[in-house]
């Protein structure tokens, strides 16, 4: 369907990438009191809504944005799942 169409983009660091961020907030979740967290990972997620032909041209437009700008290749992976 013609129209706009909401890109929900989720980006994290590759598996081995050091993260500072998810180690920082895993001690302090653990140090008030929530132990049971076996591990945590914090990333980013961007709600774009893209004008397209249909949902698939969507989300080859957001795969793009996330290859050229929102997501480094080299140390973070990306998903992008089309909500509509």
């Amino acid at each position: 369907m013609s129209g706009t169409h909401l890109a929900h983009i989720r980006v994290y660091f590759k598996p081995g990438i050091h993260d500072p961020e998810s180690e920082t907030i895993n001690r302090a979740l653990a140090r008030l009191g929530f132990d049971e967290i076996a591990s945590l990972s914090a990333g980013k997620f961007f709600d774009v809504r893209i004008e397209a032909d249909n949902a698939e041209h969507a989300a080859q437009t957001a795969r793009n944005m996330c290859e050229t700008l929102l997501a480094n290749p080299v140390i973070e992976t990306y998903s992008v799942e089309i909500v509509d």
